[in-house]
Parts: structure tokens; C-alpha cells; sequence
């Protein structure tokens, strides 16, 4: 390198922490990418930790993180939480208890267990509350005082096993319920708690056990039910159904930010001992011939629900009223300034044991990856060049985190030219060394461009990214082994409004991709394309869009991050090859891309929204029978998901195969 480039780079990482000595004191990626000073200085120590019982905490976890790669320890929590004091069980209905006979086993018939679960940080449930607060006018004023007093809201799912025996038409026309409950050392503290509101759990004769529960207005979901039970692929395969829930307005002990405060200090509060939230929700089985209606009950500790910022006041202060409304953190104000979470997973490593699906044993087979796709590497090297400033979140199944987590880090303290020691320097190069700190787009036709006029580039991965101002978030995710086995994707149905909900706070744009998919823009950084998609006054106005997905198999011979990169860079170049495959390799469903403030879930290849809830201008485009439109799918002149698949779908849409056409 230059003397120029040496300079440029020493100035970038002499206060670069360390991955061995520095743990961030909260978490990396949070609202204050978008609510900046507001969140920082006024609510920076409330985002800090859980309860100090807890084993995970930042200071002693095995996971320590940095300004470049970011471990979810307040998920990791979760996960131990939930192992340790959530809870499922199956109860017929008092309708069904006439006609039920012995025959009628539900608990041999359904295996049933919580999985994820959180505080609800998405903007348009925050929206959704306050607008219901409104809907009485004078004769019900407004409790949630523009959200100050806005009641918590909670997600969670639960995953039922043999979805062929449930029926899934009716489920929506029953009322499921929620409920925080908090149980107290003594009667007099549990009276003294919101006088006159919530009820004790208790049967007739009963006495009393000093717990007060509140029933929040619940809903269930199940996007995929009808579909997957259609699908032979999944016979035997359960469901996750998804409960969402809104505590009611007006009291301050119900809001997020307070119930969180009372767990967390737990230990010197003498009255309180534990506080739960629980779901239930109304099912049909096939018993036989006949349906029988039955409830589906799960509880959390509060502990397995907890975020990394549970004050959604400032949510509800920062939303936007307009698709364009750039005094709300919701819209920004450039391209520079949008804040983009692309995300991946659940990842996982899996294999067969004893004639089944199972989750590969880390202790066995010491070579595995865990959940580290085998097309990151590759597919990174995109996001370095077109999306700099961006966040990189990896899901991965909690059976897999910590070999998961040792080899994303030997790969970012691995050098640059030893990743891509074709492309590395080439693209990443001293000559380009202005480009890579200020951010903008390194082209595709970089890659063309001959090695040996291309400086050695002495980087390690890890200071690559943070030139290019990329993080890595690893979010563990919690996935019992039946729920693994017997769920689609390894539990991709649950993840998918887990995202949503947990994180939509956090970002201006979100993207949920495959892992093994690159974008490949014509002419503009991600950042540039979706900010004129949904904030420029050439904006469609849409809540979310979908990717235009062109498929390419890659071969065994070709299985190496140099030949998967050369794949890419030899479509794209060649006008001709790239209009074929435009028109013949569009083989599958893209995935999705979405506003934050808008997005309801993030159902795989639909980005689901609440139309009667959007900021004003915006609307749910998704098209009938997901007709491809240029309003709702993104153009070819934009960016394209490339699918670099390592099944052959179709023989002409394979790497290299294609040169002659």
C-alpha cells in the first residue's frame, strides 16, 4: 500500500476495539440508529442488562462482541429463560368435554412446547394501539397519552406437533386470550398492586396464592398453516402458532419499560416474586372422524421476554405520520442516512439420525460449521460492495451458536487475500482506498479488472467490514429438537415474525434473504435503491416489496468461494447471458424487502402489513397471486437476487453452462 493508504487505514483503526478484551456495554445495532441522541443519552443505561442472576450476561459470556461483530446476549438470555421456566400444556374445551371418550387421547394425539417469544418493538403495532386509543372520542378519552402509557404488547409462538390432525379453518372465528401475571410474597402487596383491576387465577375454593394477573387483547396467526398441510414434503410436521398480545393502556404499571424495571429488580423488591406472561388460544383436532375442540396454553417468565430496549414510549414519539414524514425516525433523509438490516436464517448444520431429520451433534462432529452458511463468505464480499454502512444479522439455532460464533470469527480474523485471493485485491485494493471510507459502490466491473496491477491488500476480514462500516449480528434462536425436526426450515415459520417483531425498531429498511442468495445491483448501492423505492419523491409507496429472484446451480467442481464469486461476475458482465437468465432462470419466489414502520411480518416471500394502519400514503402492494409488477417486485435496473443454489433446478441455469446461449 501507500504511504496515503497506510495513513488512511491507521487513522480508521487506531481506536478500533478488540474482539479478545472489549465487550460492547450494550447492544451494537439498537434504536439508536435511528433515534440517535434521543436514545442515547437519555434512556443509554436502561438498555444495559438483565438480571444479574443470569449466567449469559455480557460481562462473563463466552460471546464477546465488538464495534464489528455483535452477539445477541438479551436473546441469548431468552433462550436460557425460556429452557428454564417456560411451559406448554393442552386442555379440552368445556364444549368439547361432553362428546370427548376414552379413545380421545389429546395429549398422545398433540405434543405441544413455547418457542420464541418478545416484547413487541414492531411500529405498527405501536401505531395500532394508539390509534384503537382513539376510537372511543369524547365519551372514551385516550389512555395511552400518545404513548407514554400505551399498554405492552408481547409476541410469542408455540409450536403444536402434527399440523395433519389439526383443523385450521376455524381457528380465527375463536377469541384467544393473554395475560401478565404477577405473583407477590404477600396478599396486602398483591391489593396495593393497580387497585381494583386484574383477577386472581384461582378455581372455585381456591385460596388465595398472591397473584394478580391483567388480560391483555390477544390474536393468533398461522400464515402458512393451510398451505403446508397441503404439502406432502411436510406430513408428520408441526406448526408455530403465533399469539400476539396488547396489554390495556392508561396504567403505568402495564407498560413495557415498567414491567421490565420490576423483573430486573426482582432481587431487592421483598413483595414481588415473579412475573409470567401466558397465551391461549382455541384449536380444533381430528379425533377419528370427528373434531374436538381444545385449548393450547403457554407461559413465559418475563425474564424469556425481554429486549434490548423495552421503552417503547420513544417508539410511539418517533413515528412517522406520512410515507415522506422525515421529522419521524422512521423516514430518513438520503440515502446516506437509511439504516439497512439485511438478514439470513435460521442457519444450522443438519443430518439424518436414525431414519430422521435431526440437528447435527456439535460434540460428535467436530468439522461441522453449525449454522454458518457455506455461501457467506461469498455472499459477503456483495454486501461489502454495495451496501457499505449495512447490518448482517445471522440467525442461528441455539444447538449450534457457540461453533457457529468460533468460526465466524476465525473467518473475520482471516486476511482479505487469503478469503478472495482472486477478487480480494482487485475489488478492495489501496487504488480504492477513498471509496471504501466514504462509502460508496464498488462495481461489479471492479472484479474484471487484472491482479497484477492491483496492490497486496494486508487486511483482515474484520477491518475490511469495519472500513465499509458493515456489522455482523449473531441472534441465537430457540429451537428445542422437536420443533427442529418437525418444522419447515428448521423453524423459519417462527423466526419470521420473531424479526419483525423484535427488531423493526431498529432500522429504517429490512431485507430477509436467503443465505445463500447474492444482490446483484446494475448501477447503485442497496442503500441508494431502496431509499428511492420507499422515501424518494419517486417512491411507489409501499409498505414492502419483493426481489426478483434469478436462479443459478452451482456444480460440485465449482463448490469454492473463488469459482461461486467468477459465477457471479460472469452473468452479470455478458448482456446476453444475464437477458437469458432474466427470462428462463426466474425458477422461484424471491424473497422480501421492507419499511420498518410498515411491516407486519416477515413472511418469507410476503412482506406482510396491517393496511389500516400505515403511515398515510403508504400501502400494502403485495399483487393478486403475487403478480409480477415493477411497482411491487423490484427491477432489473435496481438489484436482483441471485439464488446460487447447490441443487440443480433447471440444466440451462447453472454457472457456466449458459456461455454459449
Amino acid at each position: 500500500m501507500s504511504a496515503v493508504a497506510l495513513l488512511a487505514l491507521w487513522n480508521v483503526f487506531k481506536n478500533a476495539p478488540s474482539m479478545n478484551v472489549v465487550d460492547i456495554p450494550h447492544y451494537g445495532p439498537s434504536a439508536s440508529n435511528i433515534f440517535s441522541l434521543t436514545v442515547d443519552s437519555k434512556h443509554g443505561a436502561e438498555k444495559s442488562s438483565f438480571p444479574s442472576t443470569s449466567s449469559s450476561s455480557s460481562e462473563d459470556s463466552p460471546y464477546k462482541s465488538n464495534d464489528v461483530f455483535i452477539f445477541d446476549h438479551a436473546a441469548m438470555q431468552n433462550i436460557q429463560e425460556t429452557y428454564k421456566g417456560a411451559h406448554s400444556h393442552l386442555e379440552w374445551s368445556p364444549k368439547a368435554l361432553e362428546a370427548v371418550v376414552p379413545t380421545d387421547d389429546l395429549n398422545g394425539q398433540f405434543q405441544v412446547m413455547p418457542l420464541l417469544a418478545t416484547i413487541d418493538r414492531r411500529p405498527i403495532i405501536v401505531r395500532k394501539q394508539l390509534a384503537d386509543d382513539q376510537l372511543g372520542g369524547e365519551k372514551k378519552p385516550a389512555l395511552a397519552q400518545g404513548g407514554k402509557l400505551m399498554g405492552c404488547a408481547i409476541s410469542a409462538t408455540t409450536h403444536l406437533s402434527n399440523l395433519d390432525s389439526q383443523h385450521t379453518k376455524h381457528y380465527q372465528e375463536y377469541t384467544p386470550t393473554c395475560d401478565v401475571c404477577f405473583q407477590f410474597s404477600n396478599r396486602e402487596d398483591m391489593n396495593n398492586f393497580i387497585p381494583g383491576v386484574g383477577y386472581e387465577p384461582l378455581k372455585p375454593g381456591q385460596e388465595s396464592i398472591a397473584t394478580k394477573c391483567v388480560g391483555g387483547k390477544a390474536s393468533v396467526t398461522a400464515r402458512f398453516a393451510d398451505w403446508q398441510r397441503g404439502d406432502a414434503r411436510f406430513k408428520g410436521f408441526g406448526y408455530p402458532w403465533t399469539v400476539d398480545c396488547m396489554l390495556p393502556n392508561g396504567l403505568h404499571e402495564l407498560t413495557c419499560r415498567e414491567i421490565s424495571r420490576m423483573q430486573k429488580e426482582i432481587e431487592t423488591m421483598d413483595g414481588l416474586q415473579n412475573i409470567s406472561i401466558s397465551t391461549k388460544f382455541v384449536l380444533d383436532g381430528w379425533f377419528g372422524i370427528w373434531s374436538r375442540q381444545f385449548w393450547v396454553h403457554s407461559s413465559w417468565p418475563w425474564t424469556a421476554v425481554m429486549t434490548h430496549d423495552d421503552d417503547r414510549s420513544l417508539i410511539a414519539e418517533q413515528l412517522s405520520h406520512s410515507w415522506d414524514d422525515v421529522k419521524s425516525g422512521y423516514v430518513p433523509n438520503s440515502a446516506q442516512e437509511l439504516s439497512l438490516l439485511h438478514v439470513e436464517g435460521p442457519g444450522y448444520d443438519k443430518t439424518e439420525f436414525e431414519g430422521r431429520l435431526s440437528l447435527k451433534s456439535m460434540t460428535i462432529d467436530k468439522e461441522s460449521k453449525g449454522g454458518l452458511h457455506f455461501r457467506f463468505v461469498a455472499n459477503l464480499f456483495h454486501l461489502m460492495r454495495n451496501a457499505p454502512g449495512s447490518t448482517h444479522m445471522m440467525a442461528v439455532v441455539d444447538g449450534q451458536v457457540k461453533r457457529t460464533y468460533d468460526e465466524v470469527l476465525k473467518l473475520l480474523n482471516t486476511k482479505v487475500e487469503d478469503l478472495y485471493p482472486t477478487y480480494g485485491s482487485v475489488v478492495f485494493g489501496a487504488d480504492t482506498i477513498e471509496k471504501l471510507q466514504d462509502g460508496t459502490l464498488i462495481p461489479l466491473s471492479k472484479m474484471k479488472e487484472k491482479k497484477k496491477y492491483a496492490a497486496k491488500l494486508d487486511l483482515t476480514l474484520m477491518e475490511l467490514l469495519r472500513i465499509r462500516k458493515i456489522k455482523i449480528h449473531m441472534v441465537p434462536i430457540t429451537t428445542p429438537s422437536m420443533a427442529f425436526e418437525r418444522n419447515v426450515c428448521g423453524g423459519q415459520y417462527s423466526f419470521a415474525p420473531y424479526l419483525a417483531a423484535r427488531f423493526a425498531a431498529d432500522y429504517h429498511v429490512m431485507m430477509f434473504i436467503d443465505g445463500d442468495t447474492a444482490m446483484v445491483e446494475s448501477s447503485d448501492t442497496l442503500q441508494t435503491v431502496l431509499y428511492n423505492r420507499f422515501f424518494s419523491k419517486q417512491s411507489t409507496k409501499c409498505a414492502g416489496h419483493r426481489l426478483r429472484l434469478i436462479e443459478q446451480y452451482v456444480k460440485p467442481e465449482n463448490e469454492s468461494i473463488q469459482k461461486v464469486l467468477q459465477c457471479t461476475q460472469d452473468l452479470s458482465s455478458d448482456r446476453v447471458k444475464w437477458k437469458y437468465a432474466m427470462e428462463n432462470c426466474h425458477l422461484k419466489e424471491g424473497h422480501v424487502v421492507a419499511r420498518s414502520d410498515s411491516i407486519y411480518a416477515f413472511s418469507v416471500h410476503h412482506p406482510d402489513t396491517l393496511p389500516d394502519y400505515l403511515p398515510t400514503g403508504v400501502e400494502d402492494c403485495i399483487t393478486p397471486g403475487n403478480e409480477e409488477t415493477d411497482r411491487y417486485f423490484l427491477k432489473e435496473s435496481e438489484f436482483v437476487q441471485l439464488h446460487l443454489r447447490n441443487r440443480e433446478r433447471k440444466p440451462e441455469c447453472t454457472c457456466f453452462v449458459n456461455k454459449e446461449l
